[in-house]
């Protein structure tokens, strides 16, 4: 009787919470930064831009910080950007009509991520 007493006033607090938060109608991706589809593809291209800016310099950072050879910094920078020129010219083939439509930034998404498993630390090598 006890537990079922402190387990209802325990959760009655928590749900109480969860319905204020999420009470504004925002939900996952839905912050400050959230796209409102169809985007104009010069606004995409923009963001798509900003985002590529900001992870090659987090990529230069970690190649400083970690003191890689020249020859691998060199196959790092090859491999980015390579990922970055296939995701490109699927933006591209998007914004043909002037706009991205929410179903061709899934498709974009699933390109920029194809082939892409992580950074291996859940794959112990045989």
């Amino acid at each position: 009787m006890k537990r079922s007493l402190f387990a209802l006033l325990f959760s009655l607090p928590l749900v109480t919470f969860a319905g204020l938060a999420s009470a504004d109608g925002r939900g996952h991706g839905d912050g400050k930064d959230a796209v409102a589809y169809p985007v104009p593809a010069a606004d995409f291209q923009a963001r798509h831009d900003a985002r590529v800016a900001k992870m090659r310099a987090k990529m230069e950072e970690r190649i400083a910080a970690k003191k890689v050879d020249a020859t691998k910094a060199k196959e790092w920078r090859a491999r980015f950007d390579a990922r970055v020129a296939k995701v490109q010219t699927a933006i591209n083939a998007a914004k043909a009509d002037g706009k991205v439509t929410k179903e061709e930034a899934q498709e974009i998404r699933k390109t920029a991520h194809e082939g892409h498993h992580g950074k291996g630390r859940h794959h112990k090598k045989a």
